[in-house]
């Protein structure tokens, strides 16, 4: 059987005793220490196996999955599938925060969570034979707690968004710990990025794609449009944009809010920002930007996020995975990168998108309403060049998963 072990992060700490001395309610939600009221409880839970390979005599070979974040959670657990339908492979997982909620919703689990809390998840883990980790967060966390415990067992890491592995990959560095065996990253770019900060580390990383991808080459997007269209009440004329931020950054929106108003093509707008932001009182306030511009909007968290994906006729983002989502979809999308109101990260300016000519890079918002316009015309000469780049540098051949999964085992055979 495969067993599933999902728990809120445990920050990696200094000095574990003081952790084991916490009250209960605190060990049970360990994100706590963390200062993140928002993560889930620790959970460990066994995902049961139809296989009886074990009642004939042979042993699986044990999965540790490590994730946090919805991206980390999207990753992953297109890459449990295949090891769950694997006769020969086991799972435990450690899980917290929006994966927790990704995870249980795609698998049938049992909690056998220790009474005493995740710091007594040792007892249920075992020793495994192979880690699989997203660290797709950059504050510190079950990552660490995995590495750190289970140094003998090659670590496969599965980059989901471009340099989201590096504070990991700096951290297990500055600690002296394994690097992983293997890093599996989404493009050419992704790996160009790591190696500009770990050169060491290049023989190590892998080009699979991202396992959320594989997704998108069977999915019915069109079909998905007509339905979700007709419940948001869209008229034929109306086209969708759509804002999906890594977060609300105010002074943004409200120039966001005021461009909204020039577009000359008739639209409807939907709105959303990453969970981890959405909080109650930001979402007033995203509230009360859009309502002051005259501007009603369709909330994405309710409408569901991938079905204003499907829907979108243009995705607008800062950084967020759902750009990546839209341009495998083959949707033109705006990375604003205007320095006014977006600070530039580190190595993503421009974004690897804009820099192979998959998505529009705008650095001066002021030009956002003619910008929008023009990618609301499939003929324009932008939409052109957008789908040619995308079809050249975002391949959709639906094996990511297969990749990562074959590369997994492999690490497993040899070690």
């Amino acid at each position: 059987r495969a067993i599933f072990v999902i728990l809120p992060i445990r920050p990696m700490t200094e000095h574990p005793p003081q952790l084991r001395d916490l009250p209960p309610e605190e060990k049970k939600r360990l994100a706590y220490i963390e200062g993140r009221e928002d993560l889930f409880e620790t959970k460990v839970f066994e995902m049961e196996s139809s296989s009886d390979i074990e009642e004939q005599g042979q042993e699986k070979k044990n999965v540790l999955v490590i994730s946090r974040d919805p991206g980390s959670a999207n990753a992953l657990w297109p890459v449990m599938e295949l090891l769950y339908h694997d006769d020969t492979i086991a799972m435990k997982a450690i899980v917290d925060g929006r994966a927790e909620e990704i995870l249980q919703d795609k698998f049938t689990m049992k909690d056998i969570t220790p009474k005493d809390g995740a710091l007594e998840a040792e007892q249920v883990l075992g020793t495994p034979d192979a880690l699989l980790i997203d660290s797709s967060t950059s504050e510190r966390g079950i990552e660490m707690y995995a590495a750190a415990n289970y140094p003998d067992a090659p670590m496969v890491l599965v980059e989901d968004y471009y340099t989201a592995s590096h504070g990991f990959l700096q951290r297990l560095k500055e600690r002296k710990l394994p690097h992983p065996k293997k890093i599996c990253v989404i493009d050419s770019e992704a790996k160009k990025l790591i190696v500009k900060e770990f050169p060491e580390l290049e023989d190590r990383i892998e080009i699979t794609g991202q396992p959320a991808f594989d997704r998108f080459a069977t999915e019915d997007t069109e079909g998905i449009k007509t339905e979700v269209r007709k419940e948001l009440g869209l008229a034929p004329d109306e086209k969708l944009v759509a804002f999906m931020g890594a977060q609300g950054e105010l002074a943004l929106l409200e120039k966001l809010a005021g461009e909204l108003k020039k577009v000359k093509t008739k639209f409807r707008f939907a709105f959303g920002v990453h969970p981890r932001y959405n909080t109650e009182v930001l979402q007033q306030r995203y509230k009360e930007i859009f309502r002051n511009a005259g501007i009603e909007y369709i909330d994405t968290e309710r409408a569901g996020v991938n079905n204003i994906g499907a829907v979108s006729d243009v995705v607008v983002i800062v950084v967020s995975a759902e750009g990546l989502h839209a341009i495998c979809r083959r949707k033109p999308t705006i990375h604003i990168i205007d320095p006014k109101f977006v600070k530039a990260q580190r190595d993503l300016n421009p974004p690897p998108p804009v820099k192979l000519g998959a998505s529009m890079g705008l650095d001066d918002m002021n030009g956002f309403a003619t910008t929008i316009d023009h990618l609301l015309d499939p003929e324009s000469v932008e939409n052109i060049e957008l789908r040619k780049h995308m079809e050249e540098n975002y391949p959709v051949d639906g094996k990511n998963s297969e990749r990562v999964v074959n590369i997994l085992k492999a690490e497993i055979a040899e070690n």
